[in-house]
């Protein structure tokens, strides 16, 4: 008796084969995606049999035309292309080349597909042994000329891991309380309008940085570890069909005159930074990533890169980790880009006359210093100090790169720009439970924002309506879980009793006259960072994603990891060097008291149960000994400022962004009758607009 059964497939389609055929089918992109008019998409077909040989016959149908005859994969079995899992030839250019796949597969590929007017997009898919699967997408339009003002410029400021609780600690930090009140604002608090963004991704409730920055930065869902492309069966992590980035799109649509800029405290390759300009599978890729900054430079538009991550631009023998001989840096180079790698050089850059037009700017060879180390360096940090430091002293600050970015670009880019500026290390602290640091890097973060406000508050004031700037401030998702848990009780301060105690961390009262102070007691400097880390009455942070952990309350001089794996299989534990009751822990306060910690039992996995199953946990499914604290799937603020806007209220998905940044640049989207042509965010200092 022949019969059919439906299922889905990975959640991306639905396939429908017969007993016989045993064929599944997977289709790129996804169901349920939104692409702009005019943006640039790769379509995967792949089909697999369940036995040795190759689905045959695999026809692909858009909107209803056949277009398997515009499969770029080589022929192979029977004559069939992508039959038997064959890749491209060797006639195909760089970007387009794609690797095998398993010979049990026939697989389909076209690249840049676009669609021209606004509609549905339906892409069908069968092979001869009757296995069908379907997609359904949505083209929206966005090019054609509202009546609304419009954005030449995007700035889009990207705090990593920062929900709502990182943004409040920051400002109680900084800025404090008085009567109730806060004692003054953050600059991201100025911003005309603030959304919320629901941040999952393709495979997973919670994202982490990769598909999170790729889904403001294209408009598609993708996964885990993926930036700027789909999944596919093939092991090449640089073949994957890929969704056209807002930077690539704006600059082939806008042509020369457009120009694109990255700057982020991390490793440039990292996962935030490469979600902007580079497509791949693996985040972790970071040579080949460096490399594709410079091979697609006239694609993604890229003439302003600043980050750290040195040692992916130059080979072993010349002070690099590339195993090839590539000198990425000195290419960079010969194509026109300034090169700098201190505090120094960016100062001289910025008082010059005429900025370049193009830089390359590497100030570490992974990850820049955190704001904390930088401005504590000698007082109460001796991050800086550590000889394995000693040649990241003169590293400049976020907000000294925001500005030296937004000078070249505005100077070089008469069709506009785009401009994404990554406080990274609020999330990789985070991820170390590491309260100061994280503090410290999201106040960092906001003197960047400042800068931004402070560059739109010009074009959108001048008399010029054609140069107006959007300023969005985002997170791709939370990190850690974080908490306000509550403010030091002065008379259980670590330093009173010669160690930490929970009870330090006091609680509101449920008492009509209550006694207790009940407000921090920070002093700042100009800038808004504590003169001191450690008052009386701090700020208390707590990780409902975290590890097990010391904590004694206080901060830490150097920049340690909270816990440690130790065994096989490893099972994290808390790391003693910090905050532990040994004589060499890092547990001091920056007075030099030793402040033995307690253990705080972790919430998330930690690898100590082995695998329960009888069967065995294949994969990723066992249980891991994760020494950071965990992303959590909580939503994130979104602020904006400019015009548009008013678009980025209300509660969306975080691949929405994408098409109300683009109507923001043609003025096509709704606006509320009233609203100003371009708004204009306040003056931090005075609150008063110009």
């Amino acid at each position: 008796m022949r019969f059919t059964s439906v299922a889905v497939v990975l959640g991306v389609c639905l396939s429908v084969a017969s007993a016989e055929a045993a064929t599944r089918i997977r289709i790129m992109p996804p169901d349920g995606g939104v692409l702009a008019v005019g943006q640039r998409v790769d379509v995967r077909v792949e089909a697999t049999s369940d036995g040795a040989e190759p689905p045959r016959g695999l026809t692909v149908l858009i909107n209803g035309k056949d277009v398997t005859g515009r499969n770029i994969l080589a022929a192979g079995a029977g004559g069939e292309r992508g039959a038997g899992g064959t890749g491209t030839d060797g006639t195909v250019r760089l970007a387009h080349r794609a690797g095998v796949a398993p010979p049990n597969t026939t697989n389909f590929l076209m690249r840049d597909f676009s669609v021209a007017v606004p509609g549905p997009l339906v892409i069908e898919a069968r092979t001869a042994d009757g296995a069908r699967a379907s997609v359904r997408l949505t083209v929206e339009r966005w090019q054609a000329r509202g009546p609304a003002a419009s954005a030449r410029n995007i700035i889009l400021l990207l705090g990593d891991g920062m929900g709502i609780a990182h943004r409040t600690a920051a400002r109680l930090v900084s800025r404090g309380l008085h009567n109730g009140k806060a004692n003054g604002r953050l600059a991201m608090d100025t911003l005309d309008v603030t959304g919320i963004v629901m941040t999952p991704s393709l495979n997973s409730a919670i994202t982490d940085s990769s598909p999170g920055m790729a889904a403001y930065s294209t408009g598609q869902k993708g996964s885990n570890n993926q930036e700027g492309v789909f999944p596919d069966n093939t092991a090449d992590a640089f073949d994957n069909p890929r969704i056209e980035y807002i930077g690539e799109l704006l600059a082939r649509t806008r042509g020369r005159g457009f120009n694109v800029g990255i700057v982020t405290t991390s490793d440039v390759t990292d996962s935030t930074p490469a979600a902007n300009a580079v497509h791949t599978s693996d985040r972790y890729a970071g040579p080949e990533i460096a490399a594709r900054f410079f091979d697609e430079r006239e694609v993604n538009g890229v003439s302003v890169l600043l980050g750290g991550g040195a040692r992916h631009f130059m080979p072993k023998d010349a002070g690099g980790e590339r195993t090839d001989s590539r000198r990425l840096a000195d290419e960079f180079e010969r194509a026109g880009y300034t090169r700098i790698a201190t505090a120094t050089d960016v100062g001289r850059l910025s008082s010059a006359a005429t900025p370049p037009a193009r830089i390359l700017g590497l100030f570490h060879s992974t990850h820049m210093p955190v704001a904390f180390d930088k401005v504590g360096a000698g007082r109460y940090s001796d991050e800086l100090a550590r000889p394995a430091n000693a040649a990241y002293r003169d590293t400049p600050m976020l907000e000294d790169l925001a500005r030296l970015a937004l000078r070249s670009l505005s100077a070089h880019s008469p069709r506009g720009f785009y401009l994404m500026v990554e406080g990274a290390s609020i999330d990789k602290r985070a991820h170390a439970v590491d309260a100061e640091r994280t503090i410290w890097d999201v106040i960092e973060f906001d003197r960047a924002v400042q800068v931004a406000l402070d560059f739109a508050r010009r074009t959108n004031t001048d008399r010029d309506p054609a140069n107006d700037s959007l300023v969005i401030v985002a997170a791709d998702h939370e990190t850690g879980g974080l908490g306000i848990v509550g403010v030091g009780n002065e008379r259980y301060a670590p330093e009173v009793l010669g160690k930490a105690v929970r009870d330090y961390a006091a609680v509101f009262r449920f008492v009509p006259a209550q006694e207790l102070n009940f407000f921090p007691n920070y002093e700042v400097d100009e800038r808004g960072y504590p003169v001191d880390p450690d008052p009386s009455r701090k700020i208390l942070l707590g990780w409902a994603a975290g590890q097990d952990h010391y904590e004694n309350w206080m901060s830490n001089r150097l920049q340690r990891e909270a816990a440690v794996a130790e065994g096989k299989p490893a099972v994290s534990v808390a790391n003693p060097a910090r905050d532990g009751a040994g004589d060499t822990s890092d547990n001091k306060t920056a007075r030099g008291v030793a402040i033995p910690g307690f253990l705080v039992k972790g919430t998330i996995e930690n690898g100590e149960t082995p695998c329960p199953s009888p069967a065995g946990c294949p994969g990723d499914t066992a249980s891991l000994g994760h020494t950071i604290s965990g992303h959590t799937a909580s939503d994130v603020p979104l602020s904006a400022s400019g015009p548009g806007a008013w678009q980025f209220t209300g509660v969306y998905e975080n691949s929405d962004v994408f098409l109300k940044m683009l109507r923001a640049t043609r003025g096509s989207y709704v606006l509320p009758s009233a609203a100003p042509r371009a708004s204009v965010p306040a003056n931090r200092e005075t609150g008063r607009r110009p």
